[in-house]
């Protein structure tokens, strides 16, 4: 008999035929049982799905009655995740990229110390592997005592936007907005979780193995491309929360602007045009240091924002 409460484990598959294998085989083999899985197939034109069915076709009768693979046409990470979580009963949520992989008691791990903390989110170390080396990743202790804090490091890159590094209770993920670009996602997912934990945790063990060998369709995209795609994210994101009364915006939203008209500015000045909003608004916050955008850069932008 199952014991624990039930974890659901989130996976969007896509374009992983080289790593799928690996990654289902680490989950397939948790030593913590009460744990449902859910494959989300992003359309992955290539044989990941197969693949990962013959990992499955390994597995007993109980083990293959938890697991569910979830056929979509191809919208992108964010959706995909998205499903899954739609898809989900259990009562945490972890979510794993498909070409990474997960120390084998894992799961076990972060069921124990969310128990034991009574945590909404445990956040974990994990390892980086290259194609020479493994190096061990961490966040400071600092930027995880206080929520509203981890939230706005987020912006500055001082603390890991990641979602597959922390462990949610249910209730702190559900019914999120979710954008339409593969680029900062996470970063839209935990302001939103993370806006709506009470306690959070750091796990101090590295449990998680990030592949960094995998040269995804996300890192070919250009750069340009991708920091405007990234800057949509955010804008659509504030529009979804600028007039809510309880929003996840507070306290990070001068810097959501800011870094949106400084993409516009350098990057795709477009955006200017698609979000009319963003000149006037970008010019209201005060000048400050501390910020992703740097006083200089701030300065510079006014400057431009103001004769153009």
């Amino acid at each position: 008999m199952m014991e624990g409460p039930l974890v659901s484990v989130i996976v969007p598959v896509y374009g992983v035929e080289q790593y799928i294998g690996r990654c289902a085989a680490s989950l397939f083999q948790q030593t913590y049982q009460n744990i449902e899985f859910i494959f989300v197939d992003d359309g992955s034109p290539d044989r990941s799905v197969d693949v990962l069915q013959s990992e499955l076709d390994k597995c007993d009768d109980d083990l293959r009655s938890r697991v569910r693979i979830i056929r979509k046409e191809n919208k992108g990470l964010p959706k995909a995740r998205q499903s899954g979580m739609e898809t989900s009963r259990g009562d945490y949520i972890l979510h794993v990229d498909s070409d990474d992989y997960l120390e084998r008691d894992a799961v076990e791990a972060l069921v124990d110390k969310a128990l034991e903390s009574d945590a909404d989110i445990v956040v974990f170390d994990f390892w980086k592997e290259y194609r020479r080396y493994s190096k061990i990743d961490s966040e400071k202790d600092s930027s995880i005592a206080d929520s509203a804090l981890f939230r706005k490091r987020l912006y500055t890159y001082a603390s890991y936007g990641y979602v597959w590094n922390k462990f949610y209770r249910r209730e702190v993920c559900e019914n999120l907005y979710y954008p339409d670009y593969s680029m900062h996602e996470d970063i839209v997912f935990n302001t939103q979780a993370l806006y709506r934990s009470k306690k959070l945790v750091h796990l101090k063990r590295p449990l998680y193995h990030y592949n960094r060998t995998n040269l995804s369709s996300a890192t070919r995209v250009p750069q340009a491309l991708r920091r405007s795609r990234s800057a949509r994210n955010m804008l659509d994101f504030y529009l979804h929360f600028k007039d809510s009364a309880d929003s996840p915006l507070t306290g990070v939203e001068d810097e959501i602007i800011l870094r949106a008209a400084w993409v516009a500015f350098t990057k795709d000045r477009t955006i200017f045009k698609d979000y009319p909003f963003l000149r006037s608004l970008a010019q209201s916050f005060p000048l400050k240091g501390g910020r992703f955008v740097s006083l200089p850069e701030q300065i510079i932008l006014k400057l431009y924002l103001k004769l153009s």
